[in-house]
């Protein structure tokens, strides 16, 4: 008898009608196992026929599709297998839970057959070749060639660069040109600075250095710039590179073009008018400062800033002048603040910065920098415009952000209140 060679699909779904479509569409080319909850699903994933590739639906009753996908990757033995959510739910916020709870891609119901089928071989493409490569280097570093070899094989899907020791570019596949937009004779010879993008922060490349330099492999997305100065993300593997003698030579990067991905994260906290982070980016920077702090016992301090008399400008000259105001006093922020600072739009006219490893007095002086930067701008149409700050740090008692934020808030009432256009520290307040 001829052994089955067909790759297994998961559908995890409770219609019906989404279970015999899809299985019309995959019965000729995929082994099909079907699931009607997640309760199945997880029984049919941790037995021994494993699938190579699950189709989540996220609405389902009882465990729905996050939690599924949830246990799955935190299941060392199922975590390898990638996910493609297969749904209707196509809002940002589900698209980013997806992604952050490690989908390998989004499929929005109603949906073609030909996209559907595009996408489910170009995932298992690309976690089969993924999962050969890290098996080979998992081995030993003796099997560098073979290595090389199959980077070779996969020149067309992958994105690939090798650099020598000094980040000078000695090889990259096709698609690394596609993404950058380069041609390989343009990219060899070259350092691989050409493609850094000047947002990336310096603190990345250091962290990244001092790791393969030292023999290690660095994990980590990057934001890389294109030929015609477009950016595109990628999600990259680094590992040093050695000759028959042991000897470093040089390192590879394995990537995967993540740029879709991050544009929809990126649309889900960003403040639209500033282009600041929104207030959903400052609340779970909030929650990750705290578990830090508390964890290491480090302060760190908040600046709520107030536009002053800001809705006397939108009466006056009208919103548009208001909304350009917003946008030079974000732009006056950004240019002032550290690079550990976390800068975003609370609400309105308001501005809340988190200052990590920063007491109340180096909260200050940081504070009184912006409020004479900001009085100092010459404003189109207006002239000048003022600010007020109010600043707390938070206290290992506190239980969340609300008691460090309201403590600033109260803060900045008391700046309101005694003149404006001045920098009033929550402690002060209260000797």
């Amino acid at each position: 008898m001829k052994e089955n060679t067909k790759q297994k699909v998961l559908m995890v779904d409770d219609e019906p009608l989404n279970i015999s479509v899809v299985a019309e569409i995959l019965f000729h080319k995929y082994d099909l196992m079907v699931a009607t909850n997640g309760e199945k699903a997880l029984q049919i994933i941790t037995s021994e026929t494993k699938p190579d590739l699950i189709l989540l639906d996220i609405l389902m009753p009882g465990m729905n599709g996050f939690e599924v996908a949830k246990r799955i990757k935190e299941n060392h033995n199922t975590s390898h297998i990638p996910i493609i959510f297969l749904t209707a739910k196509h809002d940002n916020e589900s698209i980013v839970k997806g992604f952050e709870l490690g989908a390998a891609d989004y499929v929005s119901k109603p949906f073609q057959k030909e996209e559907l089928l595009v996408r489910l071989k170009n995932t298992l493409q690309t976690f089969n070749l993924r999962n050969t490569l890290n098996r080979a280097l998992e081995k030993s570093q003796s099997y560098a060639k073979t290595i090389e070899k199959q980077m070779a094989l996969i020149d067309k899907n992958i994105i690939i660069s090798s650099t020598d020791l000094n980040g000078k570019i000695t090889e990259v596949s096709d698609a690394f040109c596609r993404v950058s937009g380069f041609k390989k004779e343009q990219l060899i010879g070259s350092n691989h600075r050409i493609v850094r993008h000047p947002e990336t922060k310096t603190a990345k490349f250091v962290k990244l250095w001092e790791t393969i330099t030292q023999g290690e492999t660095w994990c980590g997305e990057l934001k890389n710039r294109g030929k015609n100065g477009s950016f595109y993300w990628l999600d990259t593997m680094i590992y040093p590179i050695f000759n028959e003698l042991g000897e470093k030579i040089g390192y590879t990067a394995i990537s995967q073009n993540i740029t879709d991905k991050k544009r929809v994260e990126e649309l889900s906290v960003t403040d639209q008018l500033t282009r600041l982070h929104n207030r959903m980016y400052l609340e779970n920077s909030f929650h990750r400062e705290i578990k830090r702090s508390k964890r290491y016992n480090y302060p760190f301090s908040v600046i709520m800033l107030d536009i002053d008399n800001f809705k006397e400008v939108n009466d006056t000259y009208g919103h548009d002048v208001g909304d350009r105001v917003l946008i030079a006093i974000s732009a006056i922020l950004s240019g002032h603040i550290r690079e550990t600072d976390i800068l975003g739009r609370w609400g309105g006219e308001e501005f809340l910065i988190i200052c990590p490893h920063t007491n109340v007095s180096d909260a200050s002086v940081l504070a009184e920098k912006l409020r004479s930067s900001i009085e100092e701008y010459p404003f189109e149409t207006l002239g000048h415009k003022t600010c007020s700050f109010g600043i707390s740090e938070f206290d290992l008692k506190d239980d969340d952000y609300k008691e460090v934020s309201k403590r600033a808030d109260e803060a900045l009432y008391s700046a309101k209140k005694n003149g404006r256009n001045r920098v009033v520290v929550f402690e002060s307040m209260h000797e």
